[in-house]
Formats: C-alpha cells, sequence, structure tokens
C-alpha cells in the first residue's frame, strides 16, 4: 500500500535525515517539557504479521493511515519506515511504536518476527529527535482513557468503577493483556506476558481436547489456544476427536465456515469463546479489574455473531469463592480497528498522563 495521499498534502518541504532542521533534543528538553512529543509523530502499530504507519500532525489531531506493510517484506524496522517516510513531503520529528513483544528500556525484539528495535538506532537512521517504545498492549490500555462509547460492545455489564483499573486483552497472532490504572489524571500502564501462562481442561468438552492439543505443543499457554494458530489447533482438535474430516484451513477460514454453520468450524469457535471468556475472568481477578475487561485485536469483532451471551456471561463470572466480586466486573470488545493508533496518539500528545515520561525510556537522536 502506498503512502495516503492525505498524509503528505500541503505539506512543508522534508527535512533531510541528521540535519540542522532535526537538532538533538537531549540538547532541547523544551519538546517533551512542554508535555507533548515533537509534532508530526510517526505512531506505528507493529505485530508479528503486519506494521500498520500512521502520522498524527499535532497533539489531539486525529491520525492519518500512510501505509500497512508485511514485516516479512523487509529486514529491520528502519528499511520499513523508510520506505513510507521517503514519499512524504514533511518527515516525521518523532515516533511512538507499538512492538508486539517485550520491552528493555529503548529497545524490543518482535515475539513472532525477526525485527529487533534499538531506539536511538531508529532515531538516528530516520533523523526523529525524540521517540517511545511500547508494548502494543501498553497502547491499547492507553486507548481506554480516549476509546468511546461506539467504539466498544458489551458482552456483560457488570457494575464497573469510574476509577477502577481496567485491563485490556486478546488474540491476535500472539495473545497480549496490559493494564490501565487510573488515578488524579495520571495513569500507569502495565504490560504483562500473560500470554504464555499455562492453561489447563476446565470442564468435560475441554479434557477431551486437550491431550489432542498438547500432542503437538511442548506446553498449552494461553496464546497458544487463543491465537490465530490457537483457533486452527482447536478446530484440528475438534476434528480428530468427533472423526470429522478436517481440511488444511488457516484463523479466518474456520471463523468463515463456522459463520457458515460447519460443525467442526462452529464446535472450536464455541471451544475458543469459552476459553477465552474464562481466561479473561481469572485475569480480571489477578489485577481486580473492577473498571472492566475489554477484548481487542482482529480476530474476537469477527466471531461476535456466534457469541453465545449468557454461555460467555457465566464463565467469564464463575470463580467460586470469588462470585460476588467477579459479578462486578464488566467484559466489552473493542470493535473499533484503530484503538491501538489512537492509544498511541493519546501518548504522543501527553505522555506523562500515562506515565511515560520515563528518561529509562525516551529515546532521542
Amino acid at each position: 500500500m502506498a503512502a495516503s495521499s492525505a498524509a503528505s498534502t500541503g505539506r512543508r518541504p522534508a527535512r533531510s535525515k541528521g540535519s540542522a532542521g532535526s537538532p538533538n533534543t537531549a540538547s532541547r528538553p523544551d519538546a517533551m517539557h512542554a508535555g507533548s512529543f515533537a509534532h508530526p509523530v510517526l505512531v506505528a502499530d507493529i505485530g508479528g504479521t503486519n506494521c500498520r504507519l500512521s502520522l498524527v500532525e499535532a497533539a489531539g489531531a486525529k491520525h492519518v493511515p500512510l501505509a500497512r506493510i508485511p514485516t516479512g517484506n523487509h529486514p529491520t524496522p528502519e528499511a520499513a519506515f523508510d520506505s513510507v517516510l521517503s514519499t512524504l513531503s514533511e518527515r516525521p520529528r518523532s515516533a511512538v511504536l507499538a512492538v508486539a513483544g517485550p520491552l528493555d528500556g529503548r529497545s524490543a525484539q518482535l515475539t513472532n518476527a525477526n525485527w529487533h528495535f534499538d531506539g536511538p538506532r531508529i532515531a538516528g537512521a530516520l533523523g526523529f529527535e525524540q521517540g517511545l517504545l511500547v508494548n502494543d498492549f501498553e497502547a491499547l490500555a492507553a486507548s481506554l482513557a480516549v476509546l468511546e462509547a461506539g467504539d466498544v460492545q458489551t458482552l456483560v455489564a457488570g457494575k464497573p468503577e469510574p476509577d477502577g483499573l481496567r485491563l485490556v486483552l486478546g488474540p491476535g497472532t500472539g495473545f497480549g493483556a496490559a493494564a490501565l490504572i487510573s488515578r488524579g489524571g495520571r495513569g500507569v500502564l502495565v504490560p504483562t506476558e500473560a500470554g504464555h501462562i499455562g492453561v489447563g481442561p476446565e470442564d468435560p468438552t475441554e479434557e477431551k481436547l486437550w491431550p489432542l492439543l498438547a500432542a503437538s505443543l511442548p506446553r498449552i499457554t494461553v496464546e497458544s489456544l487463543l491465537s490465530g494458530d490457537g483457533l486452527v489447533r482447536l478446530h484440528r482438535a475438534v476434528a480428530a476427536e468427533t472423526g470429522m474430516l478436517e481440511a488444511k484451513v488457516s484463523a479466518a477460514d474456520v471463523t468463515t465456515l463456522a459463520l457458515d454453520g460447519d460443525p467442526a468450524a462452529l464446535k472450536a469457535v464455541i471451544s475458543f469463546w469459552r476459553l477465552l471468556a474464562r481466561v479473561a475472568g481469572d485475569l480480571a481477578l489477578a489485577f481486580k479489574a473492577t473498571g472492566g475487561v475489554y477484548i481487542a485485536g482482529g480476530i474476537v469483532p469477527r466471531l461476535l455473531p456466534l457469541a453465545d451471551h449468557g454461555g460467555i456471561r457465566t464463565v467469564f463470572a464463575g470463580k467460586p469463592p470469588m462470585e460476588d466480586l467477579a459479578a462486578r466486573f464488566a467484559l466489552h470488545v473493542i470493535t473499533t480497528n484503530d484503538a491501538t493508533e489512537r492509544g498511541l496518539a493519546a501518548i504522543a500528545a501527553a505522555p506523562a498522563r500515562f506515565g511515560l515520561d520515563d528518561p529509562a525510556r525516551l529515546w532521542f537522536a
């Protein structure tokens, strides 16, 4: 996908990399002390399969999509970004990048792809004055502060507290989770590696499937089942357990087949929903998510027509001996497809709002 013309119309001429027009912000602390990254800001949602680039012209402005790039098309993130930024009439001054993988200060590694991120190196290569790496679910957690009622669909109403901890989680190429804790107008984002928690069977149907799942996995984790590959694994296990012929299919194929009423695919999706509700309820207890639990990612919105709201509510809140607490938790699905970008734009506008004005994480050219 080429750079959007809407993103490049009417801009000032581009500053060259490393030019006098892009001074080292370490000698210009006013940019961050003003409470915002220097705009325009490149924001990127970088997953194991695709990288989505957008531009935010000014603090509070809506992000403008630039391109969607398969991560396998370029050897490094710098090469991928430059393939798009080189087409713009004005290069961004800063970058806030959401990476689907664990962070270590100013560096990160994609969990399901071979891209490594070094913030200062990226700034030097692309002429950014400043930047920040965040976990992709940190960005989604930040989006909870700016999403509107029409951006979510409620599965379980619960009794949420306005200032309660909010938790976002969800399946995609992998499985992620992060929390947003808000106090007095400031927030703290808490990333996790919850996708790598082990998970076992809890009902008779799962007890039949687990040996079939375990045969092809060194360890059954949340991510190994609640992800695109996980939906395929569940479909394969259901087909094997019921004696149905299992075609070689993708997660998208399983979804389409289930919507068309295919028995094996439908049973796989039902198992997926029940497991997702169970894990969401368990993590809600772990974090005491009295502000609500939000499911994100590209898989679940497509499965909403097959959601058994009553069954989901029962599994999500069925947490003896903590049923009274679990009954207070709300469960929603984020249905807008740009929540990550909106979270990144909110971070770029006011990093201190999310506790991200951290010198140990910020980087400069």
